[in-house]
C-alpha cells in the first residue's frame, strides 16, 4: 500500500474507531486511536486524589508531566496501539464512563493538544498510519494523503454509544448518555485550542443509517483512489 497517511476525525460516536480496525486490516496499515491517549492521561488524573475545580489545569499539566505514555505498535494491521503507562497496559480501561465524561475536558486544555500533537506526529513520521481523532487533519496531519470527515445522526450515536456501555456491562440510561454526547460535541467544536472541524480537502462521510461494511467499502475506496497519486 505504500506510506500513505490518512487522517479521520469526527463526532464522538460516528464511527471512527468502529471501522478503522478493520480499514487499517484491509489496508496493511497502522492504526492509533489518539483519543486513547487523552483517555490514558484522564484515567491516569482520575486515580489520583481530585483536585478542588479552580486547580483543575495545573492538576492536570502535573500529571502530563509525569505521564510516560508508550505507544505500542500491534503485531498485526487492524489491531489496536496499545497504551502503556509506567510500564502497565491500561488500554481496557480506557472507555469507563468516568473517563468518558471528562476526557473532553482534559482533552480541551492547549498544553495537553500540544503534547499529544507532538507525540502524534512522531508516530506517523514514517507513514503508513491510519490516525483517528478529532484534530488530526486540521492539526496533526495537515499533509495527510487522505482526509475524511465522519458525521453521524446525534441519536443514532448515542444508541451506539448506549449498546457499547451495554456489551461492557455499564446500566447508564440512553437519555444520560445522548446527554453526554451532545456536550461533547459542544466541547470538542468550541474549544479555542484545534477545534473540530471538517478543513478544506477533506472527503465528508456520513454514517447515519449505513452498516460498517458500508463505510468500511467507502473508505477503503479512498485510500486506493488516495494512494495511486503516491
Amino acid at each position: 500500500m505504500g506510506q500513505i497517511n490518512v487522517a479521520i476525525d469526527g463526532l464522538a460516536a460516528s464511527g471512527k474507531s468502529t471501522v478503522a480496525h478493520q480499514l487499517a486490516e484491509r489496508s496493511g496499515l497502522v492504526y492509533l486511536d489518539t483519543g486513547l491517549m487523552y483517555r490514558a492521561l484522564t484515567l491516569t488524573f482520575l486515580s489520583r486524589e481530585s483536585p478542588p475545580p479552580e486547580d483543575f489545569e495545573s492538576a492536570v499539566e502535573k500529571v502530563l508531566a509525569d505521564l510516560h505514555l508508550e505507544i505500542q505498535r500491534p503485531d498485526r494491521p487492524g489491531e489496536d496501539c496499545r497504551m502503556v503507562v509506567r510500564g502497565q497496559d491500561v488500554t481496557d480501561k480506557l472507555h469507563r464512563p468516568e473517563v468518558s465524561r471528562l476526557v473532553s475536558k482534559v482533552a480541551a486544555l492547549s498544553p495537553v493538544r500540544r503534547t499529544m500533537v507532538g507525540w502524534q506526529q512522531e508516530f506517523a513520521a514514517g507513514g503508513g498510519v491510519i490516525m483517528v481523532g478529532r484534530d488530526i487533519a486540521s492539526v496533526v496531519l495537515p499533509k495527510a494523503e487522505l482526509k475524511v470527515f465522519l458525521v453521524a445522526d446525534l441519536d443514532e450515536r448515542a444508541r451506539r454509544r448506549h449498546l457499547d456501555f451495554i456489551e461492557k456491562g455499564s446500566s447508564i440510561p440512553l437519555e444520560r448518555v445522548r446527554q453526554d454526547l451532545a456536550e461533547r460535541d459542544a466541547i470538542d467544536t468550541n474549544r479555542a485550542d484545534s477545534p473540530l472541524k471538517c478543513v478544506e480537502g477533506a472527503r465528508t462521510l456520513d454514517t447515519t443509517g449505513k452498516t460498517r461494511e458500508e463505510v468500511l467499502a467507502t473508505l477503503h475506496q479512498w485510500i486506493l483512489a488516495a494512494s495511486r497519486f503516491q
